[in-house]
């Protein structure tokens, strides 16, 4: 079965098993708490999509970015946007392949081993010793979200077929919006790799105005142009990276390859962003598509009643 097929067949299958099974667990006593959680908080939710694209036919000569004038960094409330792949990932995958030799000893006359129950539903529902939750994409913030509930389909494949603009980084995620203060930044890093750094890095930070009436975007990101040798004109420096963004190190002919970073480019801009429309930004070497949707969570579901059966019915004396 392909990644993609296997991917669609575990979110359809967490889908069933959160709408059927996610009260079982726990009492229906504790609905009205959570209800009343979900709607002090319920216009605050939305769903958040972001393209970034280059302009591969710009002329960046004629831009001047110095080198002592750059100002960039990764902030201290920095949060990551989480995938179910990830979640889900088997570090060996030879362990789904049945084993002949362990079949041939296996003794059918032992008594059958007890499985331990899988826990499922977002943590209010799960036990506290559970070891594993599976996601509720519906329910729970910084996941991105599969093409199906997406938006920028279309755009982002107009975008590929034209020769002048390249996507770097696309993703969807739902997110609970504070006040500035309270806000995490999302750590970007996007396009193509060299070594341990990418082509597009820094951070973006969605937030709540004072009066809570607006959305702010505040980007601070930088697109970096990489080459072999070092650059004789001027020394470029990028910012360390926070532990949760250095990834392992690459397989191939490019991680005996070194490379210098012989260019940055900020792009760094704060915008009001209002909900239900089509925002465009832009430098002349980086463009960015963001749209942000009020979301409702759904409420969850309640457990099936189990009526008694017939047999069981006392008779009236």
């Amino acid at each position: 079965m392909r990644e993609s097929e296997l991917m669609k067949f575990v979110q359809s299958k967490i889908t069933q098993v959160h709408r059927y099974c996610g009260l079982i667990l726990c009492g229906a006593f504790m609905l009205p708490g959570i209800t009343a959680a979900q709607n002090s908080t319920a216009d605050n939710w939305f769903q958040i999509e972001v393209t970034l694209f280059t302009f591969e036919d710009a002329n960046l000569a004629l831009e001047n970015w110095p080198a002592d004038a750059l100002s960039i960094g990764f902030p201290e409330r920095l949060g990551q946007l989480k995938q179910l792949s990830d979640i889900l990932q088997l570090s060996n995958w030879s362990a789904l392949q049945e084993d002949p030799e362990a079949a041939e000893t296996l003794n059918t006359d032992a008594e059958p081993l007890e499985l331990a129950a899988l826990h499922f539903g977002p943590a209010p529902y799960a036990p506290k010793d559970s070891l594993f939750q599976l996601p509720d994409l519906a329910r729970d913030a910084m996941f991105m979200l599969p093409p199906d509930d997406q938006d920028f389909i279309g755009t982002n494949r107009a975008l590929s077929q034209s020769a002048d603009q390249r996507i770097v980084y696309h993703a969807a995620w739902r997110q609970l919006l504070t006040r500035r203060a309270n806000s995490n930044a999302i750590a970007i890093m996007g396009g193509r790799r060299f070594q341990d750094r990418r082509e597009v890095e820094g951070s973006l930070n969605f937030y709540l105005t004072g009066n809570a009436d607006r959305v702010i975007l505040e980007s601070n990101l930088w697109l970096n142009n990489f080459a072999t040798q070092p650059s004789t004109q001027e020394q470029w420096t990028l910012p360390v990276l926070p532990e949760m963004l250095v990834q392992a190190p690459l397989v191939s002919n490019q991680a005996s390859t070194q490379y210098f970073v012989n260019r940055i480019i900020p792009f760094q801009q704060n915008r009001d962003i209002r909900a239900d429309e089509f925002h465009y930004l832009d430098n002349p070497a980086m463009g960015m598509l963001v749209q942000i949707t009020p979301y409702t969570v759904p409420p969850l579901p309640l457990p099936p009643l189990e009526l008694p059966s017939a047999d069981t019915t006392t008779a009236p004396q």
